[in-house]
């Protein structure tokens, strides 16, 4: 029987809705973001142990999914994580695809509690490989404001600093300009670029018309040339063209994961939205499986740990805090900061997510308390 002492009853779910502005309108392909939107979440235990998650809500109810999800579990057992995330999986399995990025901050949190129980930092817990990790650096962010050249001189700046593998974004709907663009950009870094294309395309045939003249420069990866839901378009891709493909950062469940990975080279994994970081160990273990390599999806404080923690994720992704297209480091306590190409963990017991409530309830639109009371 386990005594009363080994238990950790959820006693309150702080969450926080925080819009924070970007310095110009950012466009990916034909999506548009003003605003850099973050849900924050805390889980508080009755012994006073806590655990901490962040995530982008990315035009979802995240709030309210996750204020409704933290009523079912008030009251249980933190320590039974798993146990916790079937239920809520459970109660409503025809709204699973709407749930998961609330399944999925509620159960890094959790994890960041068994950490702390642990007194272990996350990468530790899971056995540990390294004690730093490669990262890749995305740039050339408000490219509609900003000339080639401009990006060709970042592009430059961060391989002088260290970064081995840089990520550019593409238009997509504007074939002669990303054949330009790509061009200039591979000629300063050859075999160290990668582009990002962010679901652009609809059919093979436009997508082909661009990548098979981007297979002649030696790109290192070409990201999400489909939307996630169209992984046979991205696998009939892969057997046309040369260049690796990378996807996966919206696909959750396993036998999403494991249809995807087989057709392409880099599973793309974000825990905070494919199941926490109980889906995304899962899902670094179907692509181990398949023999392929992990790259997650931005959120290195938190990613960095899965990166130091598993042989086949190659790296972590990184938005330069100087773009200012993802002000992350402005809700945290502490964000590290890679040196020379690469980025260590946290060494404090956690997850690597240590929220700053101060500042999260200047910025937040809405905040609640999700206790027995309310």
């Amino acid at each position: 029987m386990i005594s009363k002492e080994n238990q950790l009853p959820i006693a309150r779910v702080r969450i926080a809705e925080c819009p924070m502005p970007l310095p110009h309108v950012l466009r990916l392909g034909p999506v548009e973001i003003r605003t850099r939107d973050y849900i924050a979440v805390r889980i508080e235990t009755e012994s006073g142990l806590a655990g901490e998650a962040l995530g982008y809500p990315r035009g979802t109810p995240l709030f309210e999914t996750a204020s409704q999800m933290a009523r079912r579990f008030l009251g249980g057992d933190a320590a039974m994580r798993r146990e916790l995330m079937v239920n809520l999986e459970q109660f409503n399995v025809p709204g699973r695809a709407a749930l998961t990025r609330g399944l999925s901050i509620l159960d890094i949190a959790l994890w960041d509690i068994a950490c702390k129980q642990a007194g272990q930092p996350l990468y530790r817990l899971l056995g540990g490989f390294r004690r730093q990790a490669e990262t890749t650096v995305v740039a050339g962010y408000y490219m509609d404001r900003r000339s080639i050249d401009d990006v060709v001189e970042e592009v430059g700046g961060l391989r002088d600093a260290g970064y081995q593998r840089v990520k550019i974004m593409l238009k997509g709907d504007d074939a002669a300009f990303d054949r330009k663009y790509a061009s200039a950009v591979t000629a300063k870094m050859p075999g160290g670029i990668c582009a990002d294309a962010h679901w652009t395309w609809t059919t093979l045939t436009e997508a082909k018309r661009l990548c098979r003249d981007l297979d002649s420069l030696g790109l290192n990866f070409l990201e999400d040339p489909f939307a996630a839901s169209d992984w046979r378009l991205t696998h009939e891709l892969q057997r046309q063209i040369t260049t690796p493909l990378a996807a996966g950062e919206d696909v959750f469940g396993p036998r999403a994961f494991s249809d995807l990975v087989g057709g392409i080279d880099i599973l793309r994994v974000d825990a905070t939205t494919c199941g926490g970081l109980t889906g995304a160990i899962e899902a670094i273990h179907i692509a181990a499986a398949a023999g392929k390599t992990v790259l997650p999806h931005v959120f290195p404080p938190l990613h960095v740990h899965l990166a130091c923690a598993f042989p086949n994720v190659e790296a972590v992704e990184i938005i330069p805090q100087e773009s200012g297209a993802d002000p992350l480091h402005a809700l945290l306590r502490d964000c590290p900061l890679p040196a020379g190409g690469k980025m260590k963990p946290s060494e404090e017991p956690g997850v690597g997510i240590s929220l700053d409530w101060d500042a999260i309830e200047r910025v937040a639109r809405r905040v609640t308390d999700v206790t027995a009371g309310n």
